[in-house]
């Protein structure tokens, strides 16, 4: 038992996050952190998941093992009760740890704003957040990459990941007393896609 994941990739699929975080986000966030680190980054996303694993259970064990989480953040996060979830859990663990105080500044959440940022719950508005609004375009990478402004997002990416990959090697011990937020599951309460998200 122990890190199963460097990084928890925790977004939602509304509001073009999805396309987002799938085409340029992630591969990008890969690509830098692969380069800041010894080994090969170990970033849990939910389409990674296996064909007839149990989806809640899943995805509350890749939470737990992951040392850091980063969170795309948007008014659309915030009314999912799944990246509530994710999003409560890694604040639980700060608690625990006494983490995000005077005395322990950094936390195991890095937060990216990917819309707005108004309409966020006031503990993530005090939260500092990398600024990606510049480049939220949910275009295809064949599109999107060949613009003027893909470098700036392609920079933008590289210093997170530096970032990133401190806290991975700062993160604490792994411990099985760290606690899961999970919501009720009802069919009314599943986000669109083809996978539901913890």
């Amino acid at each position: 038992m122990g890190y199963e994941y460097d990084v928890f990739l925790s977004y939602t699929r509304r509001g073009g996050g999805d396309v987002w975080v799938r085409d340029h986000f992630y591969r990008a966030l890969r690509e830098w952190l692969g380069n800041e680190m010894a080994d090969e980054p170990r970033i849990f996303v939910d389409w990674s998941q296996k064909t007839g694993v149990s989806w809640p259970d899943n995805l509350e064990t890749a939470l737990l093992r992951s040392k850091v989480m980063v969170a795309v953040l948007s008014p659309p996060y915030f009314r999912s009760e799944w990246c509530l979830a994710e999003w409560e859990s890694m604040l639980e663990r700060h608690r625990t740890l006494g983490y995000t105080t005077l005395d322990h500044p950094q936390g195991l959440v890095l937060p990216v704003r990917y819309a707005d940022g108004v309409h966020y719950p006031a503990e993530a508005q005090a939260a500092l957040q990398r600024d990606f609004t510049p480049w939220n375009k949910p275009l295809p990478y064949e599109t999107y990459s060949r613009s003027a402004n893909y470098e700036h997002f392609y920079t933008a990416v590289q210093q997170l990941a530096g970032e990133v990959a401190e806290r991975i090697e700062d993160a604490p011990p792994w411990d099985p007393a760290w606690k899961v937020v999970r919501p009720q599951l009802t069919a009314g309460s599943l986000p669109p896609g083809p996978l539901p998200r913890l």
